[in-house]
């Protein structure tokens, strides 16, 4: 099924089957209250209208009422709509599993006002006092009158967007309500701000004492999640749920173990895994900071090293970096990630069918496999940002516009960004293959500069698209000059031609009392001829000139 029609024909169940349910609901709460109620916010300005009489109160209260119940049926379409949609390769939303009473007010009340809007455009096209019940709409089209059906198709289209669109929100609307007082009207506006506010920036540890463990960063997972292999040539075990102290028991082990922790915002987590595997606090602390360029520490018992590894967004059409921290020890690789999604997959395979010398070789090996998965990473979106290019340069060729501008400076903003993850990156590239650390083997070594030479084609590939980005910036300025320039001279030649034919107009339009020519019974057809021959020949010399 094709995407586009996928989704609006789950669009077109999600908003019938919410008619459908909500309908009942009016029908019930109609003959328990013995009000005329229509199911939107019209019942709130009801409410307001009658306020002095005793039904006023009922239809505000009913109004709210109505808001949660929205809300409610909403969610739980939405919440199992898997059993609902007809195109099943639709992504999922996400949805917090409790809200406050607040939250579902205000996202009810938001679809009621949009379903006023709707019904307002409805009563436009459907006769007024028809009956769009589910019997009515059935009655019509068995009669041959298909209005009703064709008004309840595109209605519950709109509906199921309705909810979508305002569903799919739920989380901004819980944090905008989330202990919400009369006293928050600071941290309400900074919610709105978005992503700065939520975010801590280095600015905010200025006056902390040295190795405060704090959050330098967004939190990018709820939970903190440990991934464990411990393996020697014959034997592995993978535990992808495993406790801090499963960790602690592989540490004193001969053998080679992998701990992946997914999540760093915990304090305590860094805290204790870093005492127990003998991290200076100055490194944890660089753990918990996203800010932080990539850098390497060398010392006796271990190598900590920070690397970018970036993610493309086709969501948002941007890249989305992500700190990794690897600390290599002698029987032991600890690696830190912000979020689950990794370029790791392959190697995890390799460790669990024994493919190549992985599991032959110690925890250097490992993490060079490890930091030049991070290095080729770059290159896969790099491929997406040479895909983007390319089509913008075609757009700029054909029919460049306000949007080709902002997707510019979009990839300014992203080869920059690039730029500055991957230089320090290759200073410790090359700190690591010139090490006379015992904790790297010669001829890791050797590997280390396949992957120092990989890093130097990236930072070329970089330069190259900054050059090609910043050359069509040109070419989109000197586009729009042309296209400037052709409409001018397209309106330059009109005014030139009408110049003479305004200049007899205006002859002929004087107050004289007495134009001889005028008494001529053929001085109009002889003006409008002069005209036409005017026009040709004023064309004609433009078209010499190549002005045409």
């Amino acid at each position: 099924m094709n995407e586009k029609i996928g989704i609006i024909v789950n669009r077109l169940v999600y908003g019938f089957t919410f008619a459908f349910l909500y309908q009942i609901v009016i029908g019930i709460a109609t003959s328990l209250l013995s009000i005329p109620l229509t199911g939107n916010i019209q019942d709130l300005i009801s409410g307001f209208e009658n306020i002095e009489s005793h039904q006023g109160p009922l239809f505000v209260g009913w109004w709210i009422i109505s808001t949660i119940i929205i809300t409610a049926i909403s969610l739980a379409i939405i919440r199992y709509r898997k059993y609902l949609s007809p195109y099943k390769e639709e992504e999922n939303i996400e949805i917090p599993p409790k809200i406050t009473a607040v939250t579902a007010v205000i996202i009810g009340a938001i679809m009621s006002f949009l379903f006023f809007l709707i019904d307002l455009i409805i009563g436009a096209i459907v006769k007024p006092g028809s009956k769009t019940d589910v019997l009515a709409i059935y009655q019509a089209a068995m009669a041959g009158d298909l209005l009703p059906l064709f008004v309840s198709i595109i209605f519950s289209i709109i509906a199921g967007f309705v909810i979508i669109g305002v569903v799919s929100k739920t989380s901004t609307f819980s944090r905008l309500t989330d202990e919400f007082g009369l006293n928050d009207f600071t941290r309400f506006s900074k919610i709105i701000k978005k992503d700065k506010a939520e975010r801590t920036t280095i600015a905010d540890t200025i006056g902390l004492r040295p190795g405060e463990l704090i959050l330098v960063g967004e939190q990018k997972v709820d939970h903190t999640k440990i991934e464990l292999f411990e393996y020697d040539e014959k034997n592995i075990i993978e535990n992808k749920d495993a406790t801090i102290e499963d960790c602690l028991e592989s540490k004193h082990k001969p053998n080679v173990s992998w701990i992946n922790i997914v999540g760093i915002h915990d304090p305590k987590i860094i805290e204790r895994v870093g005492n127990e595997f003998g991290l200076h606090r100055l490194h944890q602390a660089n753990i918990m900071n996203t800010e932080l360029r990539p850098s390497i520490e060398i010392s006796e018992d271990y190598m900590h090293l920070l690397l970018k590894m970036p993610h493309f967004n086709t969501k948002k059409g941007k890249i989305e970096l992500e700190q990794i921290s690897f600390v290599v020890a002698k029987n032991h690789l600890l690696t830190f990630q912000e979020i689950e999604e990794d370029f790791f997959d392959k190697i995890r395979d390799r460790l669990r069918e024994n493919v190549g010398t992985l599991r032959k070789r110690n925890t250097d090996y490992l993490a060079y496999t490890l930091v030049d998965a991070v290095v080729d990473s770059y290159f896969l979106v790099l491929e997406q940002i040479g895909d983007i290019t390319e089509n913008l340069e075609d757009e700029l060729m054909s029919n460049p516009g306000p949007n080709t501008l902002q997707t510019l400076q979009l990839l300014k903003r992203q080869m920059i960004l690039l730029r500055k993850s991957i230089w320090p990156a290759r200073e410790v590239i090359d700190s690591l293959q010139r090490s006379h650390s015992p904790l790297i083997e010669e001829e890791t070594k050797t590997y280390l500069r396949d992957s120092y030479n990989h890093i130097v084609q990236v930072i070329d590939t970089i330069e190259g698209l900054r050059d090609v980005v910043g050359g069509m910036l040109d070419t989109y300025l000197s586009s729009l000059s042309n296209k400037m320039n052709e409409v001018m001279k397209t309106l330059t030649v009109i005014a030139s031609i009408f110049i003479p034919i305004t200049f007899i107009a205006g002859v002929y339009g004087t107050n004289f009392d007495y134009i001889p020519e005028l008494a001529w019974e053929g001085s109009y057809f002889v003006m409008i001829g002069v005209m036409i021959i005017i026009v040709i020949i004023m064309v004609a010399w433009f078209r010499k000139r190549q002005w045409l």
